[in-house]
């Protein structure tokens, strides 16, 4: 019963979708007739403007053209979602052949497939845009194609993509899908002069290695010129029919998928488009006869009557509060939300809204110089099979056991890390477990911090953040922090469920934060002062601009929150944060021994930043290996 009244829907809209469709034709043919009665009234004032001697003419040859156009259309697309994406000149994604970001793409498609019990749709990619968008196009389950554009995979992360795929699955399940697709067809009748004065107008221009202009380059664009101008007509109009038709459902689509998924991934992609540099914006030829099909503006912002809302506006309907932290934080942090996750819903995450942690007060210094122990132990990293493998003594042994003995440990390993036998009053630590960490190998101690979180369990929220509270004390006790402690500081937060949302932000806005995380690494490493320096030197010529390299000639000597700082530049597109990460590696580690906090650093930067790290430690531990001391 639900199916025929589906299906019956389906057909009322798209019967109310054609019948709007023949308005606007009639509406265009009334007004093109009348711009050449308006002509024909002026040679012979005798003729009405309304109907005179060429009108019949007029209409015959322009339903004729509109007429030949869908079926045209029709014959375009008697494979579906195919036949669109060979027109668009996209590019089929293939597993075998696919690079890393276009495989998370087949494997997200695949599993929001099998979610819904639907056939996994075709994915095809836009090489030439760098425009975040997407569209669906087809009629029937075997012939409907998902296009991305190339920006779409660049940019977003795994979450963003499942957000940006989500909302095209809802478009497929709802029926839009199909009905888009036959909206494309019946407006191709109003767009078709368009097109041809501009096929036209191209064949005046010079081509790229042409010697000769065509000597009738002048006609062809003033024809084509002339005859874009009489076709913008029905772009307007076609505009504007899909503007009151059509504006509407975009909200209606980000509700349901929010609902679908149960989740706010959708959210978080739309806030990377709107600090994305290019925006949706799609610059091919076929953006305007599309646009009706995409996730968001295919065309400029400046354009009238744009068919989906700014993003802005999306945003806002989705999450008021969102908006109003972007304009009160100049697009940097969002405070105050709750976590985004692709496996919780909605109601979970809700019961758990809580006030996010802040680092202590004061805030402390960059730690100038590196916390390591005997530098024979610091120059040998030992691999994580071997690490792990090493015995321990019984008492960490049993402390790792209970919850109160992980934390009892982390306490520990952090006090020992900072060189003081400092140990807060709020902070019970036994004595024994201190004595036992000082007579194992320095080396271990990560290892062992990182089994001690992962044994914490679950906490209240207000006692989870005043336990972190009181590690980030410890490894700020001095009024300086390192970077290795400070993401050891964001492991445990990542357990308790405490690790903000990194807000998308653009990497402009990023460049103080990049240059204090620079020097946070370089602070890390084991070198001499004067290497430090033309080491900085190095890699800020490869991040910054000449003029900007200028500003930060010296190291700052401001407080600094590292847990804000990793944060923020997580925000950052994939392509920048790769960047960031690669231009670290072979400015640093490039030509000689990685140490074992260095490596140790390496693992969680690049865990911080959203990065699988099996591989990159891998590579290190086998350039370490190629070296000679």
């Amino acid at each position: 019963m639900k199916s025929v009244s589906y299906s019956f829907i389906q057909n009322k809209n798209m019967v109310w979708s054609a019948s709007v469709c023949i308005l606007a034709v009639l509406f265009t043919l009334f007004i093109l007739n009348i711009i050449l009665g308006l002509l024909v009234f002026y040679i012979d004032q005798t003729q009405s403007i309304f109907w005179h001697v060429l009108s019949p003419y007029c209409i015959l040859l322009i339903l004729s053209v509109m007429l030949t156009s869908i079926l045209y259309e029709f014959y375009v697309f008697r494979s579906g979602g195919h036949s669109l994406a060979k027109q668009l000149g996209a590019r089929q994604l293939s597993l075998i052949e696919s690079i890393p970001e276009e495989s998370i793409v087949l494997k997200i498609t695949e599993q929001l497939a099998n979610t819904f019990r639907i056939e996994t749709p075709t994915v095809y990619v836009l090489p030439d845009e760098v425009g975040v968008n997407a569209l669906t196009a087809g009629f029937y389950p075997r012939d409907i194609v998902v296009i991305l554009t190339w920006g779409a995979l660049q940019n977003l992360d795994e979450m963003e993509l499942y957000g940006l795929l989500s909302h095209e699955f809802n478009k497929i399940l709802s029926g839009q899908t199909a009905e888009n697709t036959r909206l494309k067809i019946l407006y191709s009748s109003l767009s078709t002069f368009s097109q041809w004065g501009g096929k036209i107008a191209k064949l005046g221009f010079t081509k790229h290695g042409q010697v000769q202009r065509h000597k009738f380059a002048t006609s062809f664009v003033a024809m084509g010129g002339v005859i874009w101008l009489i076709g913008s007509l029905g772009i307007l109009i076609t505009r504007f029919i899909k503007y009151i038709t059509l504006g509407g459902r975009t909200y209606k689509n980000d509700q349901k998928t929010k609902r679908l998924i149960q989740n706010d991934a959708n959210i978080q992609t739309l806030l990377r488009i709107y600090v994305h540099h290019s925006g949706s914006q799609i610059h091919s030829e076929y953006a305007e006869s599309i646009s009706h099909m995409c996730f968001a503006n295919s065309l400029s912002p400046q354009n009238w009557m744009n068919i989906h809302p700014s993003i802005e506006q999306r945003i806002y309907e989705l999450n008021p509060s969102l908006v109003q932290d972007l304009q009160l934080e100049n697009l940097r942090k969002i405070q105050n939300q709750p976590l985004f996750s692709l496996f919780r819903s909605l109601d979970e995450m809700n019961g758990e809204l809580n006030s996010p942690w802040n680092s202590p007060q004061p805030l402390p210094l960059l730690r100038l110089s590196p916390i390591s122990f005997a530098i024979n132990d610091a120059i040998k990293p030992l691999k994580p099979e071997i690490r792990n493998k090493i015995p321990r003594p019984e008492l960490i042994k049993r402390a790792l056991q209970t919850s109160t003995g992980s934390r009892e440990v982390m306490v520990a390993i952090l006090m020992i890390r900072q060189y003081r036998e400092f140990i807060p009053a709020e902070a019970e630590v036994s004595r024994a477990i201190v004595d036992s960490l000082l007579n194992l190998d320095g080396r271990i101690h990560i290892a062992i911090f990182h089994d001690a979180y992962k044994n914490i369990g679950s906490m209240p929220a207000s006692i989870a953040r005043q336990f972190v509270m009181k590690l980030a004390r410890i490894i700020q006790e001095d009024g300086e922090i390192g970077l290795l402690d400070a993401l050891l500081i964001e492991c445990v937060k990542f357990e308790l469920n405490l690790l903000p949302l990194h807000a998308p932000t653009a990497l402009e806005e990023e460049k103080p934060q990049i240059v204090r995380l620079i020097d946070a690494l370089l602070h890390v490493q084991q070198i001499n002062s004067l290497q430090q320096i033309d080491v900085r030197e190095k890699i800020l010529k490869r991040v910054l601009t000449s003029k900007e390299i200028e500003m930060y000639t010296e190291i700052s000597d401001e407080p600094i929150d590292l847990s804000e700082i990793l944060n923020d530049i997580a925000g950052l597109l994939l392509r920048d944060r790769l960047s960031i990460l690669s231009v670290a590696e072979i400015c640093l580690w490039n030509d000689r021994i990685i140490t074992q906090d260095e490596l140790d650093v390496l693992e969680l930067l690049y865990w911080r930043l959203g990065f699988q790290t099996e591989d990159i430690i891998d590579e290190m531990q086998k350039k370490n290996s190629l070296i000679i001391v």
